[in-house]
């Protein structure tokens, strides 16, 4: 009963943006054993024409075009570790192009106007075959408006545990995307502070759902990246909280930032005294006169 009161509302909700009531049914269907469908679900046929990125697509549908958020999920962005892999990734489930489109019953739209909803492909739960797949995270603070929302959580320790995916890169990379975000925002000097994920498992990520800041894993102390940094590193060279990226000055006077996990990373050492430092992000290396190694 809750179940259909909570679709009757998303009805009004879109009908009332315009929505035009053909391109609405229910379908009523079995558990399946990987309860990738639920019981009463309103559903949305549509045909996907482009996909903009790992959780982000446009799909056509009766009414018109409409850019659709996968909810649940959150995957690298572009330039971030695992970006391109995440987007190539949705791209093969959605080969045949043809998707439902289950709307987020009691918040269908975000501030950019996108519909959040689960993507189905058959009997394919999209969304979740992302995190299965190790190529996006679960998205912890706008998780537990559908039931069952856990699984992604249990999805996304499996993936860790098995390496899928992004989790195959080295754990000082496994950086979840609203954190890069915030760095990539941040000012020139501002501190965002980093987290150690290695040791996160599912019951860390449920206890985050639905918290505007979402407690991550173990913390790192101050200054800790990971194997990545040297020993004895951060207490001489003024690394800020959060700025874990090796701003380094070569032999030739060229100014080069190295990413944690990157080949020179763990051999470059930063020395203020000679003009090196540590940056939050790449946009303020590269403002600052960096490069990226050649």
């Amino acid at each position: 009963m809750r179940a259909l009161l909570v679709a009757l509302a998303v009805i009004a909700l879109l009908a009332g943006a315009g929505w035009l009531w053909p391109q609405l049914r229910f379908q009523a269907a079995a558990q399946d054993v990987d309860g990738s469908a639920p019981d009463s679900i309103l559903v949305m046929d549509g045909r996907v024409t482009r996909v903009i990125d790992g959780d982000t697509l446009d799909v056509q549908l009766d009414s018109g075009p409409q850019r659709i958020r996968l909810y649940g999920i959150d995957t690298p962005e572009a330039r971030a570790p695992g970006g391109r892999e995440a987007t190539q990734a949705l791209k093969r489930l959605l080969a045949p192009a043809a998707v439902e489109v289950q709307p987020v019953s009691d918040d269908p739209y975000d501030q950019y106007d996108r519909l959040i909803a689960v993507l189905y492909v058959g009997r394919l739960n999209v969304n979740e075959q992302m995190v299965t797949d190790g190529h996006a995270w679960a998205f912890r603070r706008y998780l537990g408006q559908l039931d069952g929302d856990e699984h992604y959580c249990e999805l996304e320790a499996a993936a860790r545990t098995k390496r899928r995916g992004l989790w195959s890169l080295p754990s000082a990379r496994w950086v979840p995307p609203w954190i890069w975000r915030e760095r990539q925002r941040a000012s020139p000097g501002s501190r965002v502070p980093s987290r150690d994920y290695a040791g996160e498992t599912a019951q860390d990520c449920i206890a985050a759902i639905g918290k505007a800041n979402a407690p991550p894993g173990k913390a790192m102390p101050q200054g800790l990246l990971g194997q990545d940094t040297l020993p004895g590193e951060t207490a001489s060279s003024g690394q800020p909280p959060g700025c874990d990226i090796k701003g380094n000055i070569n032999s030739k006077g060229d100014r080069i930032y190295h990413l944690p996990g990157s080949r020179s990373y763990a051999g470059t050492r930063i020395n203020p005294d000679s003009g090196e430092r540590w940056f939050c992000s790449e946009d303020e290396a590269r403002a600052a006169g960096w490069r990226a190694p050649r």
